[in-house]
């Protein structure tokens, strides 16, 4: 807590009992016997301009808060290891959002964590889930990064938030800024650790997120407002056609992703050059290509909007659809334009988006990715 966390929380093996693979603290460490994890907060300040879409620097400000975030949590972590490493107990920090079980066929798509932080913030009282399954810490919300360590030492376990307790009243906005609805509306989907049940909405496909979270295409479904990324395509309604858009946007990716006058770039960042998280940076393939000078936030809405109590939250959606759209006009610039101008410019400048761009060797890689996501499918329904 004098590190800057909101909120700490300690779970152990037998709290963690039959979850998924990702809740075993041992891939951490073999001698695992607690996982201590902890919320650090984000700066809402700089989150409201982003959702506002302010200029200049709306975006990045908040991308080099959310980078240096992360890093923070690192270091949050590594101390702590070193104190309880100094009083005889053998501990590892844990690497998070970037670090993944790289053993495993096809990683890098399904991305598997080495422990998954939400679930071990959920059960051990960091934080509930709220209804798209972010953390939420009571007085606070959802923006928060978690951080995690694991210990030989035998901690006394911390309890879950009781439901009644929850600061997540389901009024449901977090399904409303995704831009291409990823949650359920009403459906709900859940985990039972240590015999406890904890619930949050069913994803109605997780490309879904990879597509807008990712940066590949902004608009909503509305067409009201978009994030910050200029990128476009039809509204997908199935899953085949949700694979189709992913494959067509990877092998076709937008060449330019700032805004004419966006100021500011990660290379601002006071943390990532720091002596404090090289180990973290250089720890995987997936760090050393997070951490640059190309790092950006394009969305997250369903993480910021969401700031525990009903007024601030219905304040955030209110800001964020009505923040306008990015769009690449007639010059190649991609600017910010009311929803009416953004689709009349859209129309006029068809030929410039990066979908219409192709080649040989993309659309070798647009049939190579659309077949994984196919298959990768398949082998889950079955």
């Amino acid at each position: 807590m004098d590190q800057g966390a909101l909120s700490v929380g300690f779970a152990t093996k037998e709290t963690l009992k039959g979850g998924p693979p990702t809740t075993d603290m041992t891939y951490v460490m073999p001698e695992a016997e607690t996982a201590i994890c902890f919320a650090i907060p984000l700066d809402k300040v700089k989150i409201r301009a982003y959702l506002r879409k302010d200029m200049p620097r709306g975006k990045m400000d908040h991308t080099i808060e959310t980078g240096d975030g992360y890093l923070k949590t690192y270091i949050v972590a590594k101390n702590t290891v070193d104190f309880l490493e100094k009083k005889g107990f053998k501990s590892a920090p844990v690497l998070p959002n970037s670090k993944y079980r790289e053993e495993l066929d096809n990683w890098r798509v399904l991305v598997p964590p080495p422990l998954a932080l939400r679930l071990v913030a959920a059960r051990s009282g960091v934080g509930v889930f709220g209804w798209s399954g972010n953390i939420l810490v009571k007085d606070y919300g959802a923006p928060v990064l978690l951080g995690a360590l694991v210990t030989s030492a035998i901690l006394k376990p911390t309890e879950p938030i009781p439901p009644e307790e929850s600061p997540c009243d389901n009024c449901k906005l977090c399904v409303k800024v995704c831009a291409y609805r990823m949650f359920d509306n009403e459906k709900e989907d859940s985990y039972t650790l240590g015999g406890e049940k904890l619930t949050f909405s069913k994803r109605n496909d997780i490309v879904r997120c990879y597509i807008v979270c990712g940066g590949f295409t902004g608009l909503d479904k509305t067409k009201k407002w978009s994030t910050w990324s200029p990128g476009r395509t039809p509204f997908p309604k199935s899953q085949e056609e949700v694979n189709k858009t992913l494959a067509h946007l990877y092998s076709h990716p937008i060449e330019n992703m700032r805004l004419k006058g966006e100021e500011g770039s990660y290379t601002e960042s006071t943390l990532k050059n720091s002596e404090e998280v090289q180990d973290y940076i250089n720890a995987s393939e997936t760090t050393r290509t997070t951490y640059t000078d190309n790092f950006i936030m394009t969305c997250g809405n369903c993480q910021l909007i969401c700031w525990g109590n009903h007024e601030d939250t219905a304040e955030n959606y209110k800001i964020l659809v009505n923040s306008g759209c990015v769009i690449t006009n007639e010059k190649g610039e991609n600017v910010i334009l009311p929803p009416d101008e953004a689709e009349k410019v859209e129309k006029k400048v068809k030929a410039l988006n990066h979908e219409e761009r192709t080649s040989e060797r993309r659309q070798a890689l647009e049939k190579y990715v659309f077949d994984l996501y196919q298959r990768l499918r398949s082998e889950q329904q079955t």
